[in-house]
Order: C-alpha cells, then structure tokens, then sequence
C-alpha cells in the first residue's frame, strides 16, 4: 500500500551552518558519509562537546534513524547505528521511524529502492548551483509499504546481502592491509630493493571535465573518475560515464593499471586517496594519474604510495586557502622503494594476488548490491515471495 513518509516517520533536519571542527569529540556527520545505504564515519570530522550541545537542540541522532541528504547527493541515505555521539551537519535530514508502523531497515530499502528514488527526483527543486529535497515537504510524500510483518521478512533477506557485502568489504580491507604490511617490512629488511623518485617511476597526466551542458559527452560506458567518486582503491566504474565523443572533448582515457589520486588538504580534514584502475577510465582536472613505466608494477606503486600518506599530506599548502593545495613538483619528489630480481618478482606476484583479491570482492558486493536492489521493488509489490527470493538470496551469498 503506498503512505506517506509523515505516516511512517517524524521528519527532522540540522542547523544550516558548520561549527568549528575538532580532531576529536562527538561526530558531526557528513553528507560525504553517506555511501552506498551505509554510515562511513571516516569521512565525518568532529565538533567540540560545547558546539554539540548546540547542535543537537533540534535533534539528536538516535540507533535506527534514516539519515539523508537534502541537498547536492540527492538520494543517498543510510541508518544511523549504536554507541555513536553525532550531530547532524549541514544538508542532512533524517527520519526518526514510527516502530509501530514501519521497520527501520525496510524503510531504508524502501527509501533507496527505484521507486522513491523517483519520487526524489521527480520531486526535487532544481537549483542554479544545487539540486535540494524541500524538507518541509518531504513529510507529504509517498512511498510504498506492506504491512509490518512481511517489511520486516522483506528486511532480513535483504540484510543477508548486506551482511555479505559488509564480509566482503573487511576481506578486501584486510587484504590490502596484509599488502601494505609486506611493503612496509621488506622495503626495509629485504635486499634487492632501491629507492627511486616517483616522477621516474610513471608517465604524469592530468585530466578534465568534458562539456556538461553537451548531452552527446556523457551518459556513455567510459567510468569518468573525479575526486568525488575515488573512494575505493580499485577503479572500474562510477555513477558518471562519458561517451567516446566525450573522452576525445575536455578530458582523457588512461589504461587499466594506472594510478589515480587526490589530495584535498585542509587544517583538519586532510586527506589523500589513491585508486588503481582496473579498465580504461577517464578522469576530471581534481585527480593526477600516473601510468607505471614497464618494470614498475601498479599494484606495488599503489601499496608505495599509501605508505607514504602521512608525508604526501605534509607537503599540503593550506595557508591562504579554503582548501589545500599540492603542487605536483613536491609530490613528485617524494621517493619510493621498489623491489628489482628475482625477489622483487616474487614479492610483486605476492602483493599482486592480494590486490586482485581485493577487487575481486568489491565486484562481488557490487553485483551484491545491484541484486538486493532488483529484488527490492519486487518484494514490496508482491511480484516475488519472500521464500524466493530467500533461495536466490542463499544460493548467491553462500
């Protein structure tokens, strides 16, 4: 049956403003946080306990609420968890839900399924420079529910992909730990190592952003990676794709195998992401790429470089800046071990293998993710039972 959100759920939203950010304390929440139906509160800073008391005047973020985006990633939810002090930042709403009408997971699923998020789109006010949901609106809006039992069947088979997505994504992160760990130790102990700049190590390209008001650049099948989307070190799509006419008008292809970082420094929130492309991929003018001469491999550069985040974000000139800058002069200075012979070789096919690994599992819960969403529509309009998808479910996360 469809019901209005204000039905299912009281409708709350933040100060529209930024306090000061702390290196430590309670966490002021992120838009940027926002990914994927999940928290992710590395991309949060924190605020000071006196700005949190006047931050959370109008809410406080409680275990189970809907946290969304209002404004620019339009969209993009996730449920706030337990054990965590927040507040809600700038463009972030949330939906604290009515238990006894509406299962908090299954109004996630709901909210990031194809059909409300045509509503949002539908309903969105267009801006000059942002796109924005109405929040004294949204409250009016419909979305489709069953009755409570089978929303919370509904959540449980749908949360088994979820749980399988999250295994995923620790056995990939540990992969790429137990990678950067081997890096670290033989770099230092191991013979048959030297140490060369990084601007021998690869050809230096820069990118850009091909016409956006031309139709014919974009909507292709070529990944087109900015800052905004490097947020997995393996690259092998994204949500924005250019065309071929696309890739030859503003911007430039890079191959599979090469390295694509940013660096966006700022007195608290710096950061340096780093990914390896796995296909040909296009990039905008905010990253760097670097294409490994022959005898360099990829995968260990990639390790290289992350072990070396700490001085990159040293070199980050914020004075007199909103957001930092790194001069590609600096960066390319900074010098890196590699491994030659025969135990260079054998530690490269070493790190090499844990790096596919790595990928290999975020395709996984990619597919994961792309099935849960398939099955969600189907399950709330009853085209499907619950008990198959439960099979299907089964024979996929097994």
């Amino acid at each position: 049956m469809m019901m209005s959100i204000g039905d299912l759920a009281t409708v709350f939203d933040g100060p529209h403003a930024t306090p000061k950010k702390t290196h430590t304390g309670p966490w002021f929440l992120s838009i940027s946080s926002l990914r994927e139906g999940r928290l992710e509160l590395a991309e949060s800073a924190h605020l000071s306990e006196e700005d949190f008391a006047k931050w959370t005047r109008r809410v406080t973020p409680e275990a189970g609420d809907l946290l969304f985006s209002y404004e620019t990633r339009l969209g993009d939810a996730a449920l706030m968890p337990s054990g965590v002090r927040a507040c809600l930042g700038r463009r972030m709403g949330l939906l604290r839900p009515n238990r006894g009408r509406v299962d908090e997971r299954f109004l996630l699923y709901a909210y990031l399924g194809p059909e409300f998020q045509q509503e949002i789109a539908t309903r969105a006010v267009r801006g000059a420079t942002v796109d924005r949901i109405p929040i004294a609106e949204i409250a009016g809006w419909p979305i489709r529910v069953p009755p409570l039992r089978q929303q919370r069947a509904i959540a449980e088979v749908l949360g088994a992909l979820d749980d399988k997505i999250a295994a995923n994504e620790q056995a990939a992160t540990t992969a790429l730990s137990l990678a950067e760990a081997l890096y670290v130790r033989d770099s230092v102990s191991k013979q048959g190592w030297h140490e060369v700049a990084l601007a021998d190590t690869a050809q230096w390209r820069s990118g850009g952003t091909p016409k956006t008001s031309e139709p014919s650049y974009w909507g292709g099948s070529i990944p087109w990676i900015s800052a905004a989307s490097l947020k997995s070190p393996w690259l092998d799509d994204s949500d924005r794709k250019v065309t071929e006419l696309g890739s030859e008008n503003g911007t430039r292809l890079v191959p599979a195998g090469t390295i694509i970082f940013v660096v966006r420094g700022m007195s608290l929130t710096s950061e340096f992401r780093v990914g390896l492309t796995k296909r040909e991929v296009a990039f905008g003018q905010d990253c760097k790429a670097l294409v490994p001469h022959p005898g360099v491999d990829s995968a260990v550069l990639l390790v290289a470089l992350r072990s070396r985040t700490r001085e990159i974000l040293s070199l980050v000139d914020t004075a007199g800046h909103g957001t930092g800058r790194l001069s590609t002069d600096r960066i390319e200075k900074i010098r890196v071990r590699l491994p030659l012979g025969e135990a260079g070789a054998a530690f490269n096919e070493t790190v090499r293998s844990l790096t596919q690994y790595a990928s290999a599992m975020q395709r996984e819960s990619r597919t994961l993710a792309n099935l849960r969403n398939t099955l969600l529509p189907q399950l709330v309009t009853g085209k499907i039972h619950v008990k198959d998808a439960v099979r299907v479910v089964e024979d996929v996360a097994s």
